[in-house]
């Protein structure tokens, strides 16, 4: 992958945190929705640290997307064990970050993509 096509990765990681974010904002009087959109929108962010982990980066970006996103394993099992079913905003959320790993594998190869990594670093 291309330097201008890796900047597809950092700028994902950008609209899909602010948009988790902010609509845990709007669903802030429904405590376990916004707890839990706050919590996928951390997940989204911490897949950059868990790619600087030693021997992460090289395997390229499935493997770290996958090993920061057991997080999202991991909540969903607490709360298949605490409360016997999965609350929605693991579901929605859940995939759209899930979906949007292939996406933005898609998009940083496409010559669309590269002019407007180019707009933005000029």
């Amino acid at each position: 992958m291309t330097a201008l096509g890796f900047l597809a990765i950092p700028i994902f990681d950008m609209v899909v945190f602010s948009a988790l974010v902010a609509t845990a904002l709007l669903m802030r009087r429904d405590k376990e929705t916004h707890k839990r959109l706050m919590l996928l929108a951390f997940i989204s962010i911490v897949v950059a640290a868990v790619a600087r982990l030693p021997g992460m980066l090289p395997r390229g970006p499935l493997a770290f997307f996958g090993a920061g996103y057991l997080f999202i394993l991991v909540a969903v099992i607490y709360d298949l064990v605490s409360r016997r079913r999965v609350h929605k905003a693991y579901l929605w959320g859940g995939a759209l970050l899930v979906a949007s790993v292939p996406l933005r594998l898609i998009i940083s190869g496409t010559g669309a993509w590269r002019a407007f990594a180019e707009f933005l670093i000029r």
